[in-house]
């Protein structure tokens, strides 16, 4: 009967539109759309050995007449992070972390563990998907960092899920830079700073239709030997791409 056609129609409506409820296949339906946000974004990269993490992404710009939005942030001397998805909630998720940094530092007299910092980033995530209050959030995140503990890669979604990686891919077209992460996955461990950004860029190139250049890409590293997070300046990107093609 058309009653029983609309009160189908407003159940398939409540399934796709309200974070809260399942639809029959048990999926929430906000939750993956967020995910998919982050698949449609910028492609980031990760990467790192005992000593170093780099992580790097493409730049995207919203027209040639606009500047490119970035993704790469420093979240304190020993952390940083690179995003895909919606970059206004990344730049949100960014002034969370700066400040449970500052909050732990304050009350501890020391930094935060990365793992701990990913930990927190993954709860509130997790939070915004039982919520009717609040959507999830559209931003995907790999976390670099190091500690007493060694250096880490981090991986969050919108779902809540945290992974640990070797190396990480996420965003848009970062299926071909996965695989070439995986091919080269055991020569991590021996490479040095400069090679290991060069190992990043490379797997950044399979994920792009353009060359890269220091204007469609950024990079940052950081490690336990008197490097703290920082972004590589445009005279050291392009020297890093300029060597590119080089035999590895």
């Amino acid at each position: 009967t058309p009653a029983c056609c609309d009160v189908g129609r407003n159940v398939s409506e409540s399934v796709r539109t309200v974070v809260l409820t399942w639809s029959p296949q048990g999926r929430l339906h906000q939750v993956e759309y967020a995910m998919e946000a982050v698949k449609q974004g910028g492609a980031a990269i990760g990467c790192k050995n005992d000593e170093f993490v780099v992580l790097a992404t493409l730049k995207r710009a919203t027209s040639e007449l606009s500047s490119s939005q970035k993704k790469l942030f420093r979240i304190d001397d020993n952390v940083g992070i690179a995003i895909s998805g919606l970059t206004a909630d990344g730049t949100a998720a960014t002034k969370a972390l700066r400040n449970d940094c500052i909050s732990h530092k304050f009350t501890f007299e020391s930094q935060v563990e990365v793992a701990r910092l990913a930990g927190r980033v993954a709860d509130k995530s997790q939070i915004s998907t039982q919520r009717a209050g609040a959507r999830p959030s559209g931003v995907g995140m790999l976390i670099a960092g190091v500690d007493e503990q060694g250096s880490h890669l981090f991986q969050t979604c919108p779902s809540g899920n945290l992974y640990e990686h070797i190396a990480a891919a996420i965003g848009a077209r970062s299926q071909a830079s996965k695989t070439y992460l995986e091919r080269n996955v055991d020569k991590l461990g021996a490479l040095s700073l400069d090679q290991l950004v060069k190992l990043a860029l490379r797997a950044l190139r399979e994920a792009s239709t353009d060359p890269l250049t220091d204007k469609t890409c950024s990079v940052a590293v950081v490690g336990s030997k008197d490097t703290p997070f920082r972004i590589l300046s445009a005279e050291e990107l392009t020297s890093a791409l300029e060597g590119l093609d080089e035999q590895e």
